[in-house]
């Protein structure tokens, strides 16, 4: 009886690291700033970004803006504009820059003037 109490013990402690590595990798964040074009060098840029009104951590270090990705067409319409964003943060890979982080949008609008 003790054996089996020991093991499902860890089988629960395995599966809920397991589901916290999960959630970690699939991180979705809501931002809200002002939608902008951006360049990066040698090409290494999604195009647009978000100049966030206060300051984010990501992977422990601060973030004013962050480049996010989604329909090229529904940022043009939103472009200079105030905005609220949802989506998973992800990590890009470029051969200038190295890995950096960029918001896959899934929901993005226009928000409401301070």
């Amino acid at each position: 009886m003790r054996r089996a109490e020991i093991g499902v013990c860890l089988i629960l402690m395995v599966a809920c690291m397991y589901l916290q590595a999960a959630t970690e990798e699939q991180k979705m964040i809501t931002v809200t700033g002002k939608l902008v074009r951006v360049v990066g060098i040698g090409g290494e840029s999604t195009g647009w970004a978000i100049q966030l009104e206060s300051e984010i951590k990501i992977e422990g270090k601060p973030v004013k803006s962050i480049e996010v990705n989604h329909q090229t067409k529904r940022f043009e319409k939103l472009d200079n504009k105030r905005v609220e964003a949802t989506g998973k943060l992800t990590s890009w890979h470029g051969i200038e820059r190295g890995d950096w982080p960029v918001l896959e949008v899934t929901a993005i609008r226009e928000a409401k003037s301070k």
